[in-house]
């Protein structure tokens, strides 16, 4: 079970009326949305939109063909998004075809809905909603990556996820990748959210070697400034031997 902090929002609580994806918008956002529009996504949630991140985010790629390179896949973030939740959120005006009043069957309080509706109201000229400052005294994410099985072909690995501020995480792990008749490239080879979670990677036409792994996370805080698109720590994450 994902335990995530959210706002208690009682009746002398003032929403701010510039609400931080980390420590604001972030929290309703996880309590209320992300358990279908996470990655991947549940039910009837969009496909390629996630509102458990801001950005979007680089997720393993799919091979057109075998043994050819993955092409990139790329899932849209919660930031260009914002004018839409707010609107779901609402309850009110018109929806049009494909829409459902958010929260299913539910409304959330006043004081996430004011968060929302703040938030949408700072999106500026690039359609996105900003980050914002985060948490001034904020605990980077710790990740745990061990391997549980290996065959010739494949490997796999289990990773935990934790962050002791309770943020949600979400994040990805490079290295590298083989293809049939290319030289190896390096890329995303695991999808990271925060839990506990496995995957399997695939080592035909990988050589002989040991490559670097790295995590790339991102719990919501602006890393680099309000200017940066780098929001993200990078983590050593140990070594891929394939023999």
């Amino acid at each position: 079970m994902l335990a995530i902090g959210v706002h208690a929002g009682c009746a002398m609580d003032e929403a701010p009326a510039q609400p931080s994806w980390q420590v604001d918008v972030m929290p309703v956002l996880a309590a209320n949305c992300v358990r279908c529009h996470g990655f991947p996504t549940n039910g009837l949630a969009t496909f390629g939109i996630r509102f458990d991140a801001y950005d979007d985010t680089e997720v393993v790629g799919v091979r057109a063909t075998s043994g050819e390179p993955p092409v990139a896949s790329i899932v849209h973030g919660a930031a260009a998004s914002a004018g839409k939740i707010a609107h779901l959120a609402s309850r009110k005006g018109l929806l049009k075809l494909n829409e459902f009043w958010m929260p299913p069957g539910r409304q959330i309080g006043d004081y996430e809905y004011t968060v929302l509706r703040n938030w949408t109201g700072l999106v500026d000229g690039s359609g996105k909603a900003p980050r914002g400052p985060g948490r001034p005294d904020n605990a980077p994410p710790v990740l745990t990556l061990e391997e549980l099985e290996r065959t010739a072909t494949t490997v796999t690995l289990a990773y935990e996820l934790r962050d002791a501020d309770r943020d949600l995480v979400v994040g990805s792990l490079r290295g590298p990748i083989g293809n049939l008749d290319a030289p190896v490239t390096i890329g995303v080879i695991g999808d990271l959210v925060t839990g506990r979670g496995t995957f399997t990677l695939d080592l035909t036409n990988i050589p002989p070697g040991s490559y670097d792994l790295v995590a790339q996370l991102d719990d919501g805080a602006d890393i680099d400034g309000p200017d940066g698109f780098a929001d993200f720590v990078e983590v050593a994450a140990g070594s891929l031997v394939v023999p």
